[in-house]
């Protein structure tokens, strides 16, 4: 399969998910995600986006590489890590892309 939703991996993403979710929302309760994925593009992958209410949560999330090791190694245990973390906020979205998340996932 090449380009293809890969649905049988489904459930494991969503474990990955809930095992950030819950390392995320200790420090910011309001964060979100929306994953793309799992696709089968040589080799299953998903992506996960991490998302605030403000830029400040954003950036204080994004700066801290020892969070985002710690983001790849909870999903890692919990049976699949995504490829990318990507840090975005409901701010920078609404001012810059008039609230469209299609766009900002391009």
């Amino acid at each position: 399969m090449t380009g293809e939703f890969r649905t049988d991996l489904e459930p494991i993403v969503i474990k990955a998910e809930e095992a950030v979710l819950d390392v995320v929302r200790a420090l910011v309760p309001t964060a979100s995600l929306q994953r793309i994925g799992p696709i089968d593009i040589n080799g299953p992958s998903w992506s996960c986006w991490v998302i605030t209410q403000t830029d400040s949560e954003r950036d204080r999330l994004a700066s801290d590489r020892a969070l985002e090791r710690r983001l790849f190694q909870v999903a890692t245990d919990a049976g699949f890590a995504p490829d990318s973390f990507t840090f975005q906020s409901q701010e920078t979205v609404d001012r810059d892309l008039n609230g469209s998340w299609f766009n900002a996932m391009r």
